[in-house]
């Protein structure tokens, strides 16, 4: 596409951290602008949600409603493996704030397709029943819990608070109940795009330094959180 000259920028979604892309893109006379942190910007403008300021928005969200046992279910570990650095990048934050605030954070994987991620939802939760939260930052996990707390008779947030990260997009198309925080997609797609033109137009020098700007995560309240069940006495 580059060589071509038949493009005049070049925007790359789904940014791995050590991209094989990347080599390409800073070795081409057009500029370059990504959705997506890696692990090397030099040379492009780089636009990502803040998945560590997620990761510790939604464990403290939870905290300060009384929770101290949580589970985190994340992206496939496949994900990682080809690069998805930001499922590291939430996990280890959402770890780090619920040492610092005394709070027990189970971390797992989930699968990215059903069956496998109903099986992987009803095993964390059967393998973690004092926990009064769910973190779901897995797409495929949030679109199958419904059905698995029903299946359960559990219901959010009476039995179980759950806070993902997704889209309002995604939450509409699968009419998902859960409170979220919003990842953003539209907005970052925007940010880059108006960045890669401000380049090619030359409002934006050729030696003026690239940018990297990270989306404040926000959370959107669907009512799907509140405080832990009470526990009955004797």
């Amino acid at each position: 596409m580059t060589d071509s000259r038949m493009v005049d920028g070049v925007v790359l979604l789904n940014v791995a951290e050590d991209d094989e892309r990347l080599p390409i893109l800073r070795a081409a006379p057009q500029p370059g602008a990504l959705v997506g942190l890696p692990a090397d910007c030099t040379g492009v403008d780089v636009f990502d949600l803040d998945f560590e300021e997620a990761g510790r928005l939604m464990v403290d969200h939870l905290h300060r409603l009384g929770h101290r046992e949580l589970v985190l279910v994340s992206q496939p570990e496949h994900v990682v493996e080809r690069g998805g650095a930001y499922v590291w990048r939430l996990q280890n934050a959402a770890l780090e704030a619920a040492r610092a605030r005394g709070v027990t954070l189970h971390a797992a994987f989930g699968s990215s397709h059903q069956p496998d991620v109903g099986r992987d939802l009803n095993a964390l939760l059967d393998a973690h029943p004092g926990a009064t939260g769910l973190v779901v930052n897995n797409e495929a996990a949030a679109a199958a819990l419904p059905t698995v707390l029903h299946e359960r008779g559990l219901s959010a947030p009476e039995d179980l608070s759950v806070v993902g990260r997704y889209s309002d997009e995604f939450a509409r198309t699968f009419s998902l109940p859960f409170s979220s925080v919003e990842s953003a997609p539209d907005r970052l797609g925007r940010m880059a795009v108006r960045q890669l033109v401000r380049r090619i137009e030359g409002e934006v020098g050729p030696d003026e330094p690239h940018v990297v700007r990270f989306v404040s995560p926000e959370l959107v309240d669907r009512g799907s959180t509140g405080a832990p069940p009470r526990v009955p006495g004797p």
